[in-house]
């Protein structure tokens, strides 16, 4: 499996094949393309939703097309400020294509970007993970390079400020309420060789509720834990090891890898596996978006891999507040 790097502000403490760039970009929007062909984004209240669409617009960027998820959940019977927060990208006078779609059915919504793939193909393409769910942008990645057949996709991230913490309780942070079902993800079933052991990879997040779920429905044979380290926020990854307890109990190893890094997660999964050969390996991509997006890389590489996520009765319109960085990423597809 091929090791991966990041370019230009960190790398990763492996020998490299392949060379690939991830970068902070704070005020330099002028240093990217100033003409894009179809940007992908999720609606979503949070403030960082359109953050770099804002951002864009003001150094005078040109998008051709915005493919806007419209979430149905997140648009109706919400309070009017979670409403206005949803709608104000309308004051950024972009040429958008709304495209109605469920969070708890990412694959009949990637059926319907079909008729989007001239569109996606006018270079450069990019999206902007922020307010996707998980499952939603795995596919999206997946659907890119299998159907649209894109060899590289440009990924944006903004990282929020801070968490909300209901009553300031550092155990209280909750991304969804309700029953939890885990599902495999969409497009990414791992493929069945017969192993008799299978092991577990958590991708630690907040909520200690969701990995100690996972971990019971999955029942491995190991599990192992990857913490996001450096976090955002220093206090951050103490807060994961604080509310992840339960689960930390019962692990086998806890390694580490940049929040904000998805390249080092590739690798941190590259090396479990070289470690793991002969298990049916399932992956729960709980933490960071970054992350994640590693674990979708990797799993796009390596379709061996199982990739499980819990599925609850909703999930919160706000769970964040303000913008930190926002980072580009630029991920090979082939």
């Amino acid at each position: 499996m091929t090791c991966l790097s990041s370019e230009g502000t960190r790398r990763v403490n492996v020998q490299p094949k392949k060379l690939y760039s991830q970068t902070l970009i704070q005020d330099r929007y002028s240093a990217l393309p100033r003409e894009w062909g179809c940007f992908l984004v999720a609606g979503g209240s949070d403030y960082r939703a359109y953050e770099v669409l804002r951002k864009f617009c003001e150094h005078g960027s040109v998008f051709k097309n915005v493919l806007f998820f419209d979430f149905c959940e997140r648009n109706k019977d919400v309070d009017e400020t979670i409403y206005r927060a949803y709608n104000s990208y309308m004051t950024l006078n972009l040429k958008v294509t709304k495209i109605p779609c469920s969070i708890t059915d990412a694959s009949s919504c990637i059926k319907s970007l079909e008729k989007y793939s001239k569109e996606i193909n006018c270079s450069p393409t990019a999206i902007d993970i922020s307010c996707f769910t998980k499952p939603f942008f795995f596919l999206i990645l997946k659907y890119l390079k299998e159907q649209i057949r894109l060899k590289c996709i440009t990924v944006f991230y903004t990282e929020p400020r801070s968490y909300l913490f209901s009553k300031g309780l550092l155990r209280s942070y909750h991304s969804s309420y309700g029953a939890l079902t885990v599902h495999e993800m969409p497009g990414f079933p791992g493929i069945d060789t017969r192993c008799t052991q299978k092991i577990l990879v958590v991708l630690l997040g907040f909520d200690g509720e969701l990995s100690s779920f996972i971990t019971e429905e999955v029942a491995p044979d190991e599990t192992i834990i990857v913490n996001g380290f450096p976090g955002y926020s220093p206090k951050f990854k103490d807060i994961s090891l604080i509310n992840n307890e339960r689960l930390l109990g019962t692990s086998s190893e806890l390694l580490y890898a940049r929040a904000d890094n998805p390249f080092e997660t590739f690798n941190v999964l590259g090396k479990i596996r070289r470690s793991y050969e002969n298990t049916f390996m399932n992956i729960a991509p709980l933490g960071t978006k970054p992350m994640a997006l590693g674990a979708c890389m990797y799993a796009i590489c390596d379709p061996s891999v199982r990739v499980v996520y819990p599925l609850p009765e909703r999930y919160a319109n706000v769970t964040t507040e303000q913008c930190w960085h926002s980072w580009v990423y630029m991920v090979p597809l082939v």
